[in-house]
């Protein structure tokens, strides 16, 4: 690394650390007093506030450090543009795209480990925070484990219609299961008092199994106890008592995978998916966006050129919203959804970039 790339980068990182400090005591503060009243409400004990805030704190920072680029961008940049740094080092002969690559490599950086963290353990840790705040500070279950009135698809052809279901112990009761081939024959129909999910195999007892022949004559069989392989297992049956924030990818594209076997629409859970790859990038995003802000500090001044550059961030949020509510209800392809606002912003960004490295 270069002289000139340890100088950017130190005076980058310098106000980067600040305001990530600032914005953790922000967040962790804001959303003390957000819960506050629940706390109170179920007597928690500080240990759980505490834990419970500190496990949500990567979730809320992940979707929150773009503005901390942001505002570090403006803070380092501007003060070396304001100081004539800016105009010295391209005086040496340095091109605009060579001094502004540092600051593109942080972005970039920041991005990287960001996806990575969304993709593999945020959301885990921000699920155990979900955990604690609903088992230990409210008391209560963190899903209903109790399902009653069940008619679902499952794999291979089959449809089953459930008394009532306890995920927790994975017991069945009133349960049918019907199976159907390729062009939706009816083959068999097992009927049982009880079910039970045990060593990842179901045992059905005190039923009935009914199979069908070609002709339709069919033939019946009484039993007592009856293990079958049944890929489902007792969550697969209720596929909503989990948050797509609360997923990591590969958790997300097995619920999408299940959903489709199901016959279910996944419009949220692929969108969900698609936006694990793309949010990161918000991050390179407000370095394009504000690069032309920051070299605009000693002409308008310092609060309108950070009132500029979040105002087209904030713009930017918005469009992510927008496009997101669209491919959630299906409009828009969720790829499309997805990653429509960083196209479009990003072309924009390049454009206001090239015409202020001309001036």
């Amino acid at each position: 690394m270069k002289i000139i790339d340890r100088y950017l980068i130190s005076h980058f990182l310098k106000p980067m650390g600040v305001c990530a400090a600032l914005f953790t005591i922000l967040v962790l503060v804001g959303h003390f007093f957000d819960k506050m009243s629940i706390f109170n409400d179920f007597h928690a004990h500080v240990t759980d506030i505490a834990w419970y805030l500190f496990l949500g704190l990567p979730y809320w920072l992940n979707i929150i450090f773009p503005v901390v680029t942001l505002l570090a961008l403006m803070f380092s940049l501007g003060t070396l543009q304001q100081r004539g740094e800016i105009t010295a080092l391209r005086s040496a002969g340095i091109s605009s795209v060579r001094l502004y690559a540092p600051f593109f490599a942080m972005g970039l950086l920041i991005s990287l480990i960001s996806l990575v963290g969304g993709l593999i353990f945020i959301p885990s840790i921000n699920a155990k925070a979900n955990a604690i705040y609903w088992n230990r500070i409210k008391k209560q279950p963190v899903f209903n484990t109790l399902r009653d009135h069940i008619v679902v698809a499952g794999r291979d052809r089959q449809r089953f219609t459930i008394g009532s279901l306890d995920i927790k112990t994975g017991r069945l009761t009133d349960i049918n299961i019907d199976q159907f081939d390729d062009q939706m024959h009816h083959l068999s129909t097992l009927s049982a008092h009880e079910g039970l999910y045990q060593n990842n195999q179901w045992t059905f007892n005190q039923g009935n199994l009914i199979q069908f022949d070609a002709n339709g004559i069919f033939r019946q069989e009484a039993f007592q106890t009856k293990t079958l392989n049944i890929n489902e297992k007792p969550e697969d049956f209720v596929y909503d008592n989990r948050k797509s924030e609360d997923m990591n990818h590969r958790e997300l594209r097995e619920r999408i995978q299940h959903l489709n076997e199901l016959g279910v629409a996944a419009f949220k859970e692929r969108v969900a998916l698609n936006f694990q790859m793309s949010l990161p990038f918000a991050n390179v995003m407000v370095i394009l966006l504000g690069i032309p802000f920051a070299l605009n500090r000693s002409r308008k001044g310092s609060v309108h050129a950070i009132a500029y550059a979040f105002g087209a961030t904030f713009l930017y949020w918005g469009s992510v919203d927008i496009f997101q509510s669209f491919g959630e209800q299906g409009y828009l392809p969720a790829w499309v959804a997805a990653w429509a606002a960083n196209f479009i912003f990003g072309i924009l960004a390049t454009w206001f970039l090239q015409r202020s490295l001309k001036t």
